[in-house]
C-alpha cells in the first residue's frame, strides 16, 4: 500500500523476472478491474523477461474505496487518478531505471493512461491498450446536463438505471458473458469476487458516470490525441459492447505514432479471452516491444 495525496491507501504489486530484464511493464487495470485477474497475463510477461507493476485504481480491487457500500464504484475526477498514477510511479514504484518502461492498460486504465501520455510526455517509450475506453456504449449516449443535473439533486452516491450492489450468479455461463468466450476465463472476476468480498464491484454511481463523460470529452479531442507522440498499440474485440470501437478508431487515426489492432470476434476482455485471441495478443506485444526496444 502507498498513500496517494489525499490520504487514501491505495495497493500495488510487483513482479521481477528470474531471466534476464528487458523492461517494466506498469500494467493499469479497467472499471472494477483488480490485480488477481491478471495471474496468467503477469506470468506471460515475467517469462518474456519483462517485470511487472500494478496499481489497483483508487475506489477498486484492493485500494480504499470512497463509499461506505463498498460495491459502488465511484469518482472524484480522473484528473485525480492520473495523479494517484503520477505519485505510483514517482513515489512506490522501484524499477531498474537503465531499462526502458512500457504501460499496458485494459478499458479504463487505458482512458487514464492517455491522460497521462498527454501529461507527461517521453515518460515510456510506449504502451499497448486493449479496448480503450475512449466513449462508453451502453451509458455513453446519456446527456451530461441529465448526469449533471442528478448529482446537482444529490443524487451523486446512487447508483445509474440498471447497476446494483454484486452478487454471485450460478447460472452464470460462458454464453451469458460479454466479456470473454473462454469457457474457463469468462468466470475468473466472479469466482474472485466470490471468495474475495474487499474486491467486489458492483456498478457505477451517478458520480462516477458524470467524471467520466467529462473526462470523455477532454480525451477524444483531436488537438489533444494529435499531442500524444508516445508510441501505441490499440487492440479492440468486434463483439465489444462496453466501448464504443468507432471512437477507439478515430483515436488510432488521430494519435501520431499508433496503430489499431482489431479482433473480430473478441468480446470486451482481451487478455481473459480465448487462447487464440490471447496468443495473437503476446505475439504483438512482443512485436510491439522489439520495435520500440530491440532484444539485445
Amino acid at each position: 500500500m502507498f498513500l496517494n495525496a489525499e490520504g487514501m491507501k491505495l495497493r500495488y504489486g510487483w513482479a521481477d523476472p528470474t531471466v534476464p530484464l528487458r523492461a517494466t511493464v506498469v500494467t493499469l487495470p479497467g472499471f472494477g478491474g483488480f490485480a488477481e485477474q491478471w495471474f496468467e497475463l503477469f506470468r506471460d510477461l515475467l517469462d518474456r523477461g519483462l517485470a511487472v507493476r500494478h496499481l489497483d485504481w483508487r475506489g477498486q480491487g484492493g485500494s480504499q474505496r470512497y463509499l461506505k457500500n463498498t460495491h459502488k464504484m465511484h469518482s472524484a475526477g480522473y484528473d485525480k487518478d492520473v495523479a494517484d498514477l503520477q505519485r505510483f510511479l514517482n513515489r512506490a514504484m522501484r524499477r531498474d531505471s537503465t531499462k526502458p518502461m512500457f504501460l499496458l492498460a485494459h478499458s479504463m486504465g487505458a482512458h487514464l493512461a492517455l491522460r497521462y501520455l498527454h501529461d507527461h510526455p517521453g515518460r515510456f517509450a510506449g504502451a499497448f491498450f486493449t479496448a480503450p475506453m475512449l466513449h462508453l456504449r451502453r451509458l455513453g449516449a446519456t446527456s451530461l446536463r441529465v448526469v449533471q443535473l442528478m448529482n446537482v439533486l444529490g443524487f451523486g452516491e446512487r447508483y445509474v438505471p440498471g447497476h446494483r450492489d454484486w452478487v454471485f450468479r450460478p447460472e452464470y455461463s460462458v454464453d451469458m458473458s460479454n466479456l470473454s468466450h473462454d469457457p474457463v476465463r469468462y468466470r475468473i472476476a466472479q469466482l474472485y469476487y466470490r471468495e474475495n468480498p474487499g474486491l467486489r464491484i458492483g456498478g457505477a454511481t451517478w458520480r462516477w458516470l458524470r467524471e467520466t463523460l467529462r473526462s470523455t470529452r477532454v480525451v477524444n479531442g483531436e488537438a489533444y490525441l494529435r499531442s500524444i507522440t508516445t508510441p501505441v498499440l490499440l487492440a479492440t474485440g468486434g463483439k465489444d459492447d462496453h466501448i464504443d470501437n468507432i471512437a477507439v478508431a478515430r483515436a488510432a487515426r488521430l494519435l501520431p505514432n499508433a496503430r489499431l489492432l482489431p479482433f473480430p470476434e473478441a468480446k470486451h476482455d482481451l487478455w481473459l479471452e480465448t487462447d487464440a485471441v490471447r496468443t495473437a495478443l503476446l505475439d504483438n506485444l512482443e512485436a510491439f516491444l522489439h520495435e520500440q526496444t530491440p532484444v539485445e
